[in-house]
């Protein structure tokens, strides 16, 4: 299958399907996109191939061309297991262009490797994915239950028109189920996700002219004088037996009019990873203390949840964490602080983890890449392992 995941991987990865929130962006969208994901064009290629493999497929979209795919293979006999392994097809923005040694979307293999926006995260995993249902496919009298395969718009940003949408439709219904997207190079088994919450902080001042600052009050200096406070912020929380402590990251920052205006507005962007033991709104009042506790006369702030996505956590010793260890024993269970498909399954009552072919060293970054080896392997042992999971009953 080797040629035919650098083959599928190259093309979808040349489609650009970056994913944004408009309000980041109030311009224009970055690389050039005319609207957030586009992940249509994505399916349409995957569609084209499953007709000529005579695997059935839905398509399903809430907006106009980010349409979400689900095909499946295996006999369905009521009684035994359905493995869904879910994978994404939109991508994050490239960022500085002088930040990259290629152009982000003409990908190419090199040496053993694969090169470009989205090869690693997660379109390499895809095409991975893709071809472990093509070999399923030849050996479909073989699988008593059945093993579907989705690929999935609007991972990177959640808006609710990806995996949201085919939940809250029904569409998703499986015992089991695999996220490729964690790298790891097979070697992890994400069992638990931190949440994560998107504070909005704003900071007020008063406008005047540049001519006679200390008629005005500079939101921008309020907000850097938060920033640092923040710095020294350590959100109460109990340790967690997989998870680390919680983090704080100001992603986005934007304010003031003009050079010769003191600004009258700043807005920063906050992506808070948090445990179990803590909730957004209990975060969300510790971050406003520490605006509040800045004491800048004539600034004030104010603090509200943009975004949030609950912890979550499977069992280690779950069904599909003891079958994965069965195709890769040299596997440990770990916890992320990242957000994956998996999140939204486990708060809906399905065992699903992360498991993944890659190293994380590129996750959204510049010059992204990943081993042609770790993705053949990869839809080996994804072939196996729904050979082993479709096999056994509920």
């Amino acid at each position: 299958m080797r040629d035919l995941i650098v083959d599928w991987t190259l093309r979808i990865c040349r489609e650009k399907t970056v994913d944004y929130d408009v309000a980041d962006y109030p311009a224009s969208g970055p690389d050039g996109m005319a609207s957030p994901g586009e992940e249509g064009k994505v399916v349409a290629i995957l569609a084209k191939e499953l007709s000529a493999m005579g695997v059935p497929f839905t398509t399903h979209a809430k907006v106009p061309g980010r349409e979400n795919l689900l095909a499946r293979v295996g006999q369905g006999r009521p009684g035994y297991r359905t493995l869904l392994a879910l994978l994404h097809t939109d991508v994050v923005p490239s960022g500085a262009p002088s930040a990259w040694r290629f152009a982000p979307f003409e990908p190419f293999e090199k040496e053993g490797k694969l090169y470009g926006r989205g090869v690693l995260d997660d379109k390499g995993p895809l095409a991975a994915s893709f071809a472990a249902l093509a070999i399923l496919k030849k050996h479909e009298d073989a699988i008593p239950g059945s093993f579907v395969f989705g690929a999935v718009g609007d991972e990177e940003v959640g808006v609710g028109v990806g995996v949201e949408h085919l939940l809250e439709r029904g569409l998703i219904q499986c015992t089991d189920a695999v996220i490729p997207d964690i790298a790891g190079e097979m070697r992890e088994i994400n069992v638990a996700e931190k949440g994560r919450v998107v504070l909005k902080v704003s900071a007020s001042g008063r406008q005047a002219h540049a001519m006679n600052p200390a008629k005005g009050v500079s939101a921008i200096h309020a907000m850097a004088r938060f920033l640092t406070a923040l710095e020294r912020l350590k959100l109460r929380h109990e340790p967690h037996r997989i998870l680390d402590a919680p983090t704080i990251n100001a992603g986005l920052i934007r304010g003031g009019i003009a050079p010769n205006a003191v600004a009258a507005d700043c807005e920063t962007t906050l992506d808070i990873r948090y445990l179990p033991s803590q909730t957004s709104a209990g975060i969300r009042e510790e971050v406003q203390r520490c605006a509040d506790a800045v004491g800048m006369p004539g600034a004030t702030f104010t603090v509200a949840i943009h975004q949030d996505a609950l912890p979550c956590e499977v069992p280690a010793d779950a069904p599909i964490v003891q079958a994965i260890l069965r195709v890769a024993p040299d596997a440990r269970v770990v916890g992320s602080g990242g957000g994956t498909f998996a999140k939204p399954l486990v708060l809906a009552g399905i065992q699903a983890v992360g498991w993944a072919p890659g190293n994380e060293a590129t996750y959204h970054e510049p010059n992204e890449e990943i081993e042609v080896a770790q993705l053949t392997l990869f839809a080996g042992r994804l072939a196996c392992l729904a050979l082993d999971v479709c096999s056994r009953p509920v």
